[in-house]
C-alpha cells in the first residue's frame, strides 16, 4: 500500500511542475505560438560497417509541427512532432541504403541574435520504419542551425531555416544539411513579439 502511495506522489510531482511552468511563462512577458516547418535536405548515411563508400547519399523531406511553443523577446522554446521521409540512397556497388519513414518527438530552443537572425538547437527521439521491408528501429537526433526572419506581421512570422542534424541509428550515423521554411503564428490572436 505504501509503495502505491509513493508511486502516486512521484507521478504528481512532474505534473505540478509542468502546470507551474505553464502558468509562470506569461509572467516572463511572452506569448504562446504554434509553428509548422518544412525542410528538404541532403541525408548522408555513414555506416558503422565496411562499405565501398564512406557515406551513402539520400534525400530527406522533413515536416515539423510544434503545437505548443512559447516565445519571449529574445528566446523561444517549442515541443516538436517531427515526421520525415528519407529516400533510398543513390545506387553504387553492391549495397544501397534503404529508405524509411520517421515519426518523433522532441524539443527546440532558439535565441535571437538580432531582429532577423536567431540560432536554434533541437533534439529528440524517433520511431522509424523501412519502406521496403517490415522492420522498425529507434533513432536519436540533435540539430543546430540558423534562422532568418523573411516576413513578419502582428500574428505571423515566416522564416528561412538552415539546420544541420546528426541522426544516430544502431548501424548508421547520418548527417543532414537542409534549407527550409518555418511559419509561426499566434493561435490566440494576441500577436507575436
Amino acid at each position: 500500500h505504501s509503495k502505491g502511495k509513493g508511486y502516486t506522489t512521484s507521478m504528481k510531482r512532474p505534473l505540478v511542475l509542468s502546470l507551474l511552468l505553464l502558468f509562470a511563462l506569461p509572467i516572463a512577458g511572452g506569448n504562446f505560438v504554434t509553428t509548422i516547418s518544412y525542410v528538404p535536405s541532403a541525408y548522408l548515411s555513414i555506416p558503422h560497417f565496411e562499405d565501398e563508400l564512406p557515406f551513402r547519399t539520400s534525400m530527406s523531406n522533413t515536416f515539423i509541427f510544434e503545437p505548443f511553443g512559447y516565445e519571449a523577446e529574445t528566446w523561444s522554446v517549442n515541443a516538436s512532432l517531427k515526421g520525415a521521409f528519407v529516400t533510398p540512397s543513390l545506387p553504387w556497388g553492391s549495397y544501397r541504403a534503404r529508405g524509411f519513414t520517421s515519426l518523433g518527438l522532441g524539443a527546440r530552443f532558439s535565441y535571437s541574435l538580432t531582429d532577423r537572425f536567431a540560432l536554434f538547437g533541437s533534439g529528440g527521439i524517433a520511431v522509424n520504419r523501412y519502406t521496403a521491408i517490415e522492420w522498425a528501429f529507434l533513432s536519436f537526433w540533435a540539430e543546430a542551425g540558423l534562422q532568418y526572419t523573411i516576413l513578419e506581421t502582428t500574428n505571423t512570422e515566416l522564416s528561412a531555416i538552415l539546420p544541420i542534424m546528426i541522426d544516430l541509428r544502431k548501424e548508421i550515423t547520418a548527417l543532414s544539411i537542409g534549407l527550409g521554411l518555418r511559419w509561426s503564428f499566434d493561435p490566440y490572436g494576441g500577436g507575436l513579439l
